[in-house]
């Protein structure tokens, strides 16, 4: 979301946030759209092949100082965060790095230690699916945790769609999530903190029958462009890169879950390749995840969508005497 002169913009003017730049690395801003879009363009100007850690660092310090921006640069090669507040890097103890508004970074801080109740609390229960993460990611915490500051009123500076990116080996790449309403327990009170281990099976009816919101990565890494797909409008909302470094926002209405790929192919002009798993929870049709035992943990019904992830065969075991099973 973009917001001038403390009003949000509507959606046609919302902006990716975070660029994949040359040399595997992803910066994220929070500032002037313009402003940020002219530094990349010139980054990639001056560092066609990327540039070296101080050389990238100093870089978007000058940009900082120039245009009051601030920055993350993420670094996939050796995993490293930076970030640039007011022209400097900074440093701190914590291991999450924030830039913008002071207000949202202190309620991000309350929902992280959980004292402040999330959005939906005691109406439904968010359970958001990671179907590309590596294991131990950090990811769907973070996500979780940001997506209760979007759905936040009281926060004017933020809003919005979600946008998770993580690195690989080769690069950056947009996630895949779907992120589904689940009815509140009815043996829960409104008050009360939901736990992974509490034993409820948790269905969905009414309004939050079919509702969820997926994001959809491009089939490539390092691409600038990002789509999310709210199930219970048909609604597909689509942010690419055109040039400059600036982005564009791209609405199509009633699209079926059948239809995102090819309609972000035919619309968007390139191969898209979308990488999505949307899914949901339903009251007339569900395919049931089970618990590992009847009085062990949360029982959650899911419906598949549509799933255009690339399969993965499965292992192949030999026995001792080197035979394949």
């Amino acid at each position: 979301m973009i917001t001038a002169h403390g009003m949000p913009l509507p959606m046609s003017a919302w902006a990716l946030k975070s660029f994949c730049l040359p040399g595997g690395i992803c910066v994220s801003y929070s500032g002037s759209p313009e402003l940020a879009s002219r530094a990349f363009h010139q980054f990639r100007q001056s560092y066609p092949r990327g540039g070296q850690y101080a050389e990238t660092v100093g870089f978007f310090e000058r940009s900082s100082a120039d245009t009051n921006n601030d920055y993350i640069i993420a670094f996939s090669d050796a995993p490293k965060l930076v970030t640039i507040r007011n022209g400097h890097r900074t440093s701190g103890l914590s291991r999450t790095h924030w830039i913008g508004d002071k207000d949202a970074f202190e309620r991000f801080r309350e929902h992280e230690n959980r004292r402040r109740g999330r959005y939906e609390q005691g109406r439904a229960v968010n359970a958001a699916l990671f179907a590309d993460e590596m294991t131990g990611s950090p990811a769907s915490d973070l996500y979780s945790i940001i997506r209760n500051l979007v759905g936040d009123r009281d926060l004017p500076s933020v809003g919005g769609f979600v946008t998770v990116l993580s690195n690989r080996d080769i690069g950056f790449r947009f996630s895949v999530y779907s992120d589904i309403l689940l009815d509140w327990p009815a043996a829960l009170g409104e008050s009360e903190f939901l736990q992974s281990s509490d034993k409820f099976d948790l269905r969905a009816s009414g309004e939050n029958d079919r509702y969820s919101v997926s994001q959809i990565s491009p089939g490539y890494y390092n691409m600038n462009a990002v789509a999310f797909y709210a199930l219970k409008g048909r609604l597909l909302v689509a942010f690419a890169e055109i040039e400059e470094s600036s982005t564009a926002c791209f609405v199509f209405n009633n699209v079926e879950p059948e239809r995102i790929s090819d309609t972000l192919n035919e619309k968007l002009g390139f191969p898209f390749g979308a990488l999505c798993l949307v899914m949901s929870a339903r009251e007339d049709s569900v395919q049931s995840i089970p618990r590992p035992s009847p009085d062990y943990g949360l029982g959650i019904s899911l419906y598949c969508e549509v799933n255009t992830m690339p399969k993965v065969a499965p292992p192949t075991l030999q026995n001792e005497g080197g035979a394949e099973i």
